[in-house]
């Protein structure tokens, strides 16, 4: 849906306590690129058409969390050999709600929701407990408003985004305030890890019960990019 490259998105169901102590147990999901490998795309900035304008992607040398070389090269690899899925098979999108039933759903555990049509999040996550998910492309898929925080990277943009009717989660440098109507993320280690994502389920855009925006402290290897970048 961002500029009519080819892509797939792929959900690995988990049935046991994921190894990602901050998610905990959710559905991932990973949007990539179908006819390179994610390493490729992020590397000759073809990372644009499952990520957009995220001023994070690795072809900006930004400051992306993710690991693609494993987890999303992992995805990609199983993907190639046919694991998920026979090829040339379409599937109705009127099967999604009872796939997914019960769990709780993250949209885009690597790359931005807003690259595949809204539809099919709408299906999948129909008859889900939770779910969570961060678009950078909120000026441009207002409707992901009720599925996604407007990820946003300054307090300028934070207002501009709940000014268009968005909650927002916000990464912010250390020594940048948390702004008014907003919380630390409770599974952050600034808020001492209270939670886990699955159990707190505030990310989940204005369709979840929170009413408040979350704020992260930039963390990881590539913080400092971050702190270097604002």
């Amino acid at each position: 849906m961002i500029d009519g490259a080819p892509i797939v998105v792929i959900a690995n169901r988990i049935v046991s306590e994921s190894d990602n102590a901050k998610t905990g147990a959710m559905v991932q999901t990973f949007i990539i690129r179908q006819d390179m490998r994610p390493l490729d795309a992020a590397r000759l900035g073809y990372d644009f058409s499952i990520c957009g304008h995220c001023p994070h992607r690795p072809s900006n040398d930004g400051s992306c969390y993710v690991n693609i070389g494993r987890s999303v090269e992992s995805v990609y690899g199983a993907f190639m050999r046919g694991r998920y899925a026979r090829p040339h098979v379409d599937y109705d999108t009127a099967i999604l709600p009872g796939l997914f039933a019960d769990s709780i759903f993250r949209l885009g555990s690597y790359g931005d929701p807003a690259a595949a049509p809204i539809r099919v999040w709408q299906h999948a996550t129909a008859r889900v407990k939770a779910r969570n998910g961060y678009t950078h492309q909120w000026r441009e898929f207002p409707a992901f408003a009720a599925l996604c925080m407007a990820s946003v990277d300054s307090e300028a943009q934070a207002h501009e985004a709940r000014a268009a009717g968005w909650r927002t989660f916000r990464v912010r440098t250390a020594a940048a305030p948390v702004m008014t109507g907003e919380i630390a993320c409770p599974a952050s280690e600034e808020a001492g890890k209270r939670t886990t994502c699955a159990d707190c389920r505030a990310c989940g855009g204005t369709s979840a019960k929170a009413r408040v925006s979350i704020v992260i402290a930039a963390h990881g290897t590539t913080a400092k990019r971050f702190a270097a970048a604002a």
